[in-house]
């Protein structure tokens, strides 16, 4: 009797073992899980975040905006900015005497899908970049991880207040939209019950070239 005890006290500590062994184990994974999802968002993030400065702080550059207005009023849908165009001149050294050419820029927010998170379902999206040269065809040139929650663009008056139409404030005053601001906010690839980080956001005021 006593050695079928021991055998099953053996047995059951085995067990108990084996259970938290492989509690443990699962939630290593979800650990290593929530790592990776977090290092993946964070670096799309700031690598989207880099472009998007890169192309607002070269807005209007090179260009008189006493006769011309380097964007388009961005389009908003459901208070996100679903496309927004803005130009440059570029100068081109290769002739003589150097020309210059304009470069129109395109941002388009195109839906990917839906992701889940914390039982609440929201629309992704993705980013899409396009550029044309001189008025010619657009050519896609870049684009977002298609993880973006939300995304939008104001241009900003000398107090940084949003401007209901920039368009006719700069054809008015050419000095009256002085910056531009961006927002947006990236959900993670995937989830654990346990996730610390679900969202990553980013905003930034950008001063317009004069």
């Amino acid at each position: 009797m006593h050695l079928i005890f021991d055998h099953l006290s053996a047995a059951i500590v085995g067990a108990t073992v084996m259970l938290m062994l492989l509690s443990l184990q699962l939630r290593l994974t979800s650990m290593n899980v929530e790592q990776v999802s977090t290092y993946m968002v964070k670096n799309q993030a700031s690598s989207l975040a880099t472009w998007l400065e890169e192309d607002l702080l070269q807005l209007g550059e090179n260009i008189d905006k006493t006769k011309e207005v380097p964007f388009t009023n961005p389009v908003d849908s459901a208070g996100m900015t679903v496309s927004f165009t803005f130009s440059r001149d570029s100068i081109d050294i290769s002739v003589v005497p150097p020309d210059t050419f304009k470069i129109d820029t395109r941002l388009e927010l195109k839906q990917t899908g839906s992701h889940v998170s914390k039982g609440d379902t929201l629309n992704v999206f993705r980013l899409v970049r396009s550029t044309r040269i001189n008025g010619g065809a657009w050519t896609e040139s870049g684009s977002s991880s298609p993880l973006l929650g939300f995304f939008k663009v104001d241009l900003l008056d000398a107090n940084a207040q949003p401007l209901a139409d920039p368009v006719a404030a700069a054809t008015a005053n050419p000095d009256a939209v002085r910056n531009t601001r961006i927002k947006f906010f990236m959900v993670t690839p995937f989830e654990t019950a346990t996730s610390a980080i679900r969202r990553v956001y980013y905003g930034s005021t950008l001063l317009i070239p004069n």
